[in-house]
């Protein structure tokens, strides 16, 4: 299922109208103005998410002064507003700030669908290196690979047999192999 864009009528969505929207069980994204729902995530994409989160909880526990939430939200501008599936901030978990007061993510995951995969990659990533992620991964399931872009790649590094999450300074690396990721490769 594509996104979809319930209020055509509207030509410029800010943040501030996003936040007057009724609860009505969509999960809504704004970027550069345009309003998007985000589809129900398949079975797959969701497996992927949720150990992704599982490994980076452990290793945010492990090390004071991170939290990990997923999805998580990234208050880019007045008119973008992301949902990244998974991102870690540099910001203590007792830290109770809202959404407009977290420091821009540290690292931003992605799992492509195929509805969301040009979006995410051409669209979504730009908008989260320009606010200052200074990491952002795209995972696929289907080629069970993972992409890493930087704020200065033109290219991402792709990886196919894991990877490694590694933060300035001194902290020991959040290592995920694409078995703990992808589960066990199918034949």
């Amino acid at each position: 299922m594509p996104y979809t864009q319930p209020h055509p009528d509207r030509t410029v969505w800010t943040v501030a109208d996003l936040e007057q929207l009724p609860d009505d069980g969509n999960r809504y994204e704004i970027l550069h103005g345009e309003l998007l729902v985000k589809p129900l995530p398949s079975t797959g994409h969701q497996r992927i998410a949720i150990r992704l989160s599982v490994l980076a909880v452990m290793w945010c526990r492990a090390h004071t002064g991170w939290t990990v939430l997923a999805p998580g939200g990234v208050h880019v501008s007045e008119t973008t507003w992301l949902e990244p599936d998974l991102a870690i901030y540099a910001a203590p978990e007792s830290a109770d700030l809202s959404w407009r007061e977290m420091p821009p993510p540290l690292l931003v995951v992605e799992v492509l669908s195929p509805s969301t995969r040009r979006r995410d990659r051409h669209r979504k990533r730009p908008a989260y290196l320009s606010h200052g992620v200074r990491e952002v991964w795209l995972v696929d399931q289907g080629t069970r690979s993972i992409e890493r872009w930087t704020a200065d790649s033109e290219f991402p590094e792709t990886f196919r047999d894991g990877i490694s999450w590694r933060t300035e300074g001194t902290l020991p690396p959040l290592p995920i192999s694409d078995v703990e990721l992808f589960g066990p490769p199918t034949t």
